[in-house]
């Protein structure tokens, strides 16, 4: 019987992530006002009233508990995006107190929530936000990177209490010996472009672009250490025309044959489901930034827009999973090697790290049949897949 891996876990169409940057211990005072109001804060005010964390579980993710999150944290005290704000700005290291460290720690433990690495202070502020210097960008060797992602690896360790096993180049910009500092650093991933490549990146000189067309969507590897690279392939303002447009001529065109606008622009997400891609949700946790201009995207202005999106992808076969979850499973499937016995037996050749992960496959047969375990358990086999634990000896086929 012939038998494949499943690209992705439980032969998923795709992978879906929503990733949403710069959950920090931080809080933008637009108002002037001296307390929290909707859209100011980053992580400051943890889960509480008018938090952002607050809004997106109750919110969002409140319509859509299937979704996992992969949060994109500035370890230490972020900084703004101009020398001289406008509004005021408050930011602490994440491990800075007991209360900050049980959040920040307490999202990591959460079964759809992981933190990874998103840099330290973010970068150096300039004169204007356009002077901003990403923080990748701002080193000048590759030891000064490795000592700065040391420092902030030393304090998400104190505050979430393990390492992450990933994270993010600020603002997708990075330099010459960059991706060398991610490999060294024993990152198992690292997304280090905005890889919707010649399409909205082209426009932008801040966004790194991943030239190849026929990895631009997909996972692939950098570094001795062969780290995973995980792509971001879609705005989560994808539908804003309709929900957040503005009097022109062109949005009241888009808000008149609404239906019609939301198909066309889904059909992005259409086609990553068609070629088996990996759909990640790109967002930022907030809009306020204190040069009084918005951060986009973001959660706030981006709800609707989400909110269908998700709604589009809720009827097709994918996987939910965090940036993690699929590394785990990319690594599992790219080392365990199946050995054919007999057309009825076989074997999953693999080091020992993988033992009793899941493993997808696929048979060539789609009549309901039973597979006993090296162990002598037996697991019913639905629609031709199944999600086999990789353990030493004899997998058995029979009917």
């Amino acid at each position: 019987m012939q038998i494949e891996q499943c690209k992705w876990y439980n032969n998923a169409r795709s992978p879906v992530l929503f990733m949403i940057d710069d959950l920090a211990n931080a809080w933008v005072d637009t108002s002037g006002n001296g307390t929290v109001d909707e859209g100011e804060d980053w992580g400051f005010f943890k889960d509480e009233e008018r938090s952002s964390f607050r809004f997106l579980q109750e919110r969002i993710l409140g319509d859509h508990p299937e979704v996992k999150v992969t949060f994109f944290v500035p370890v230490g005290e972020r900084v703004g995006m101009i020398r001289n704000p406008v509004c005021s700005m408050y930011s602490k290291p994440i491990h800075a107190d007991e209360s900050s460290r049980n959040f920040f720690r307490r999202v990591h433990e959460h079964p759809n929530f992981e933190l990874a690495y998103h840099g330290t202070t973010h970068g150096i502020v300039g004169e204007m936000a356009r002077d901003f210097v990403q923080e990748w960008a701002s080193f000048k060797s590759l030891n000064e990177a490795l000592v700065r992602i040391g420092e902030g690896l030393d304090i998400f360790m104190e505050a979430v209490g393990t390492r992450p096993m990933g994270g993010k180049y600020c603002g997708y910009t990075s330099n010459t010996f960059s991706d060398e500092s991610i490999d060294e650093s024993g990152f198992a991933w690292w997304c280090r472009y905005w890889n919707r490549g010649k399409t909205e990146s082209s426009n932008d000189p801040s966004c790194g672009t991943d030239s190849d067309p026929v990895t631009n969507y997909d996972v692939k590897r950098f570094g001795k250490s062969g780290v995973l690279d995980i792509p971001s392939t879609v705005n989560g303002a994808l539908l804003n025309g309709v929900y957040q447009g503005r009097n022109t001529i062109k949005d009241i065109v888009k808000r008149t044959f609404k239906k019609s606008f939301i198909r066309w622009k889904l059909r992005e997400i259409d086609g990553l489901l068609k070629r088996r891609l990996v759909i990640s949700v790109q967002e930022h946790i907030a809009p306020a930034r204190d040069d009084g201009k918005r951060q986009s995207p973001n959660i706030f202005d981006d709800r609707e827009s989400l909110l269908q999106i998700f709604r589009h992808i809720r009827g097709e076969k994918v996987w939910y999973c965090t940036c993690s979850e699929l590394a785990d499973y990319v690594n599992l499937r790219d080392h365990v090697h199946i050995e054919h016995r007999d057309q009825h037996h076989f074997e999953l050749r693999h080091e020992g790290q993988y033992r009793k992960k899941l493993l997808s496959l696929r048979f060539g047969e789609t009549r309901p049949f039973r597979i006993v375990l090296p162990d002598g358990s037996a697991l019913n086999v639905v629609d031709g897949v199944a999600n086999l634990p990789v353990l030493e000896g004899i997998y058995s086929i029979v009917n």
